[in-house]
């Protein structure tokens, strides 16, 4: 259901701007994919002490959600890609109503799809983020009791 204000927020958005915005998104979404590459290079290098700890459902749990990201992104990237390339319909002198309507309205949802997978992507990069953490301080008192 959308809500007055969100109509009129969209309507105010100048291609220029939802433009800028869409740039900005394909580079934040660029960037979560190398540190998602990152993230997988992460688990890995722990696997042993995953599997050596009582850490091991909780790994698996970070990994799937890791990939269910990883998926989630490229979906993203490939619809925000074709969504940049569609712009043309704004700038093209052409009086489309419709089309330029429709735009507008996936360009909100766009807002909200984005917003949501950060907050995902986030939250799963701190669930690795802790685990890692709590292997190393294992990592570190084991070293330590040597």
């Amino acid at each position: 259901m959308k809500t007055h204000k969100q109509e009129k927020i969209t309507e105010w958005y100048s291609a220029d701007r939802m433009h800028e915005m869409s740039k900005n998104w394909l580079s934040d979404l660029n960037f979560i994919k190398d540190e998602q590459l990152f993230l997988e290079d992460l688990i890995t290098n722990y696997t042993q002490k995953i599997i050596d700890s009582d850490a091991l459902d909780r790994a698996q749990n970070v990994a799937t959600a890791l990939q269910r990201t990883k998926r989630g992104n490229q979906k993203l990237l490939t619809a925000l890609k074709r969504h940049e390339n569609e712009l043309q319909i704004m700038v093209d002198g052409k009086d489309e109503l419709e089309k330029e309507n429709k735009y507008k309205a996936e360009h909100q949802e766009f807002t909200k799809t984005i917003s949501s997978f950060y907050f995902d992507y986030k939250a799963v990069k701190f669930e690795i983020f802790e685990l890692v953490k709590q292997l190393m301080k294992t990592d570190k008192e084991e070293h330590l009791l040597k």
